[in-house]
């Protein structure tokens, strides 16, 4: 009995609504028994004509509300990456402050993701923060309550900053894309190259004074793929009207449960963290 309530369970959070068999059903000609055809008349006879019927007025359709920037790959909107890629840049480079940013984001619409993703996730923070964390891709937690590190993840992040002189209101959060791929699927390369001037643009004008990128994507998409997670070593991410900023790559806190190699290492990279805070505040 227990099984059974968890595969129920399981088919309504996957949205399951129909029952299917092992054999094909042609749903189109369902109930088709159920309805009848007109007889037809009798030849014999000489046809009535039916009363004439005035066809209804033409009603003019709803005009539909044109978005501010058309759907990438969609019919007489944008069709290569180039221009996505373009039109990224240019929204993110008009955004002057953060607020603008979180405008800009909610507004573009030449990214798949943003079509299938329930909430755009925005930065979230003081500007000029002693650290900005940036997340992985974000999770379903994320993306249903439309709040950066929400769920599991934040309470586990909430665990990694116990140590640390500093609290979550006082450090900048954001993920490395505003929409959740569908599934969680990874994003695509295409993807990662449109979302990145928002990332880029929103690390300008949070200013914070030091990176700490969780998990691979926020590395791959900022510092290269050969960046390794487990380097523990600040480096430079040199952004234009924002100069050199130390960042450094991490493992991402939803790993604390992978293994003990796992929390070892992220344990290190946070006494990193802990010591250069207190040296350099």
């Amino acid at each position: 009995m227990h099984d059974a309530l968890s595969l129920l369970r399981l088919y309504t959070e996957w949205g399951v609504d129909t029952a299917v068999t092992d054999t094909a059903t042609d749903h189109r000609l369902s109930g088709a028994g159920a309805h009848h055809l007109p007889r037809l008349p009798n030849p014999g006879k000489p046809r009535q004509s039916a009363p004439a019927v005035q066809a209804p007025p033409m009603v003019a359709p709803h005009t539909l509300r044109q978005n501010p920037t058309p759907a990438a790959g969609s019919e007489g909107g944008i069709t290569s990456l180039g221009e996505s890629i373009a039109l990224a840049q240019q929204a993110a480079a008009q955004a002057s402050t953060p607020d603008a940013l979180r405008t800009a984001m909610e507004q573009f619409d030449a990214c798949s993701l943003r079509g299938t993703a329930m909430h755009t996730l925005l930065p979230s923070g003081p500007t000029n923060a002693p650290l900005m964390l940036i997340g992985e891709a974000p999770d379903a937690d994320e993306d249903r309550s439309g709040h950066v590190f929400a769920g599991l993840c934040g309470t586990l992040l909430d665990t990694l900053l116990a140590p640390l002189p500093l609290e979550r209101s006082q450090l900048t959060l954001a993920t490395a894309l505003p929409w959740r791929p569908p599934g969680g699927r990874p994003p695509s390369d295409a993807e990662q190259r449109i979302c990145l001037p928002f990332l880029h643009r929103a690390i300008t004008l949070f200013a914070p004074r030091r990176l700490v990128l969780c998990g691979r994507l926020p590395a791959t998409m900022l510092l290269g793929k050969d960046t390794p997670t487990t380097r523990r070593e600040w480096g430079t991410l040199a952004l234009p009207g924002l100069g050199d900023v130390p960042v450094l790559a991490m493992r991402h806190p939803l790993q604390l449960r992978a293994s003990p190699t796992a929390r070892r290492e992220i344990w290190q990279t946070l006494m990193l963290v802990m010591k250069t805070l207190r040296d350099t505040p």
